[in-house]
C-alpha cells in the first residue's frame, strides 16, 4: 500500500511566515485599539525622542535614573513656564481680539460697501442677478445648514467627553515615558532578541537606517521649529499683529509639517494685520518675517541640522502629507514624511536586490548584465 510521502516545509519560510504574521498582528491590534494605546505610543516617542540625551549623559558617568530625573525636571519647569509666561499672554491677545472684532466688521464694511457701490452704478442688471442669486441660494441652503448645526449640537456632549477622555489619556503619556526612558536598553533589546536569528543581522541593519534617517528628521525638525516660532512669534509682536505671539507660535511649530507655516501662519497675520493697522508697509513687514524665516530654514537652519536625514524628492513629500492627512488627519501629516523616509529605505534595498537578481538580468549570475542577442543580420 502506497504511503504519501508529504515534505516538511522549509523552516526558514516557517520562520518567515511567523515572524510577518506577528508583525502584522501587532499593527492590526494598535490599529484597532488605538484609543487605549495611545498614551502607551506617544510615551514610546517621547522616551524614543529623549533617548540620546540620557544616553549621552551615560556617557558622562551619570546613572540612568538620575540622567532621566534631571531631564525630567528640566522639561517640566520648561512646560511650567510656558504656562505661567505664555498661556496668559494669549488669553490676553485673544481678550483684545475679541473687543475689536466689531471695528474690525465696520472697517471691513466700510471698505467693501463703496466697491460693491461702484460695482452695481456700473453694472446694474449683473448686480441685481448676483444679489437675486445669492440671496435664493440662502433661502434654500438655510434649512440645511440649520440641520447641519443641530447635528452639531447634538453630538457636541459626545466631542467633550472624548476632549476629556483625551486630556486623562495625556496624564499618563509623561508616566509611560519616564519608565521607557529609564529602561530604553532593556526594552530595545527585548525587541532585538525577538527578531529570528537567520534575520536578524539584515533586520537590524535596515532598521539602523531607518532609525538614523526617521530620529535625525524628528529631532531635527523639533529643533527647527522651536527656532522659527520664536522668530516669528518675536518678530508679530514687533509689528503688533493682533495674535501675534499666538500665531507665530503656532506657524513656528506647524513647520514640522512641510509647507504648513505658511498656511496657518502667513494668511491669518496678513489678514490681522490689515484689519488692525490698515497698513501696506506694515502687512509688507509681516511678509516679510514669514519669507525670511522660511528662507533661513531652507538654507541655514535644515542643511546644518538635518542635513541628508531624509533625501526625498518634494513631490514624494508632498505625496506622503496627503495621502496621512486623508488616512489619520493631523496626526498622519505629522508623521507622514519620517514613515515616508523609513519606507525610502526599505524600498531603496529592494530595487538594488531586484536589479542584482536573475529576474531583472535574465538568468545570468549576480554579477553580470544580460546584454542584448547578438547581431545576426549578414554583414
Amino acid at each position: 500500500m502506497a504511503t504519501l510521502n508529504l515534505k516538511r516545509p522549509d523552516p526558514a519560510v516557517l520562520r518567515l511566515i511567523v515572524f510577518g504574521g506577528a508583525l502584522v498582528l501587532v499593527t492590526v491590534v494598535l490599529i484597532v485599539f488605538s484609543d487605549i494605546f495611545l498614551p502607551l505610543l506617544l510615551g514610546l516617542g517621547v522616551a524614543y525622542l529623549l533617548d540620546p540625551v540620557v544616553t549621552w549623559l551615560e556617557r558622562k558617568g551619570w546613572s540612568r535614573l538620575w540622567a532621566v530625573v534631571v531631564l525630567a525636571l528640566v522639561l517640566l519647569l520648561a512646560i511650567t513656564g510656558f504656562f505661567l509666561y505664555l498661556v496668559p499672554a494669549m488669553g490676553e491677545e485673544f481678550q483684545r481680539l475679541g473687543r475689536r472684532l466689531p471695528e474690525y466688521t465696520q472697517r471691513l464694511r466700510d471698505q467693501v460697501q463703496p466697491l460693491l457701490e461702484r460695482a452695481r452704478a456700473r453694472y446694474p442688471e449683473e448686480f441685481v442677478n448676483v444679489r437675486d442669486r445669492a440671496i435664493e441660494a440662502a433661502r434654500e441652503n438655510l434649512p440645511k445648514l440649520a440641520g447641519s448645526v443641530g447635528r452639531w449640537l447634538s453630538t457636541i456632549f459626545d466631542s467633550v467627553r472624548a476632549f476629556i477622555l483625551f486630556l486623562l489619556n495625556l496624564v499618563f503619556v509623561p508616566v509611560f515615558a519616564f519608565y521607557l526612558l529609564v529602561d530604553f536598553p532593556k526594552v530595545k533589546q527585548g525587541i532585538r532578541d525577538l527578531i529570528p536569528l537567520p534575520y536578524r543581522e539584515i533586520v537590524l541593519a535596515r532598521v539602523h537606517e531607518v532609525d538614523e534617517a526617521v530620529a535625525s528628521f524628528l529631532r531635527g525638525q523639533l529643533t527647527i521649529a522651536l527656532v522659527l516660532a520664536f522668530i516669528n512669534a518675536t518678530g508679530m509682536v514687533l509689528i503688533d499683529v493682533p495674535l501675534g505671539l499666538v500665531i507665530g507660535i503656532t506657524a513656528g511649530l506647524a513647520n514640522m509639517i512641510p509647507y504648513m507655516a505658511l498656511i496657518v501662519g502667513l494668511l491669518p497675520a496678513v489678514l490681522l494685520c490689515w484689519a488692525e493697522h490698515g497698513s501696506l508697509v506694515r502687512v509688507i513687514l509681516v511678509i516679510a518675517v514669514f519669507s525670511g524665516a522660511q528662507m533661513l530654514e531652507g538654507m541655514v537652519l535644515s542643511p546644518r541640522i538635518l542635513g541628508k536625514s531624509v533625501n526625498l524628492h518634494p513631490v514624494w513629500v508632498l505625496l506622503a502629507i496627503i495621502i496621512g492627512g486623508s488616512l489619520f488627519g493631523i496626526f498622519g501629516m505629522l508623521i507622514a514624511v519620517p514613515a515616508a523616509a523609513a519606507i525610502h529605505v526599505f524600498l531603496r534595498h529592494w530595487i538594488e536586490s531586484y536589479q542584482a537578481s536573475r529576474v531583472y538580468r535574465g538568468g545570468g549570475p549576480p554579477g553580470s548584465e544580460a546584454g542584448p542577442p547578438p547581431d545576426s543580420s549578414p554583414a
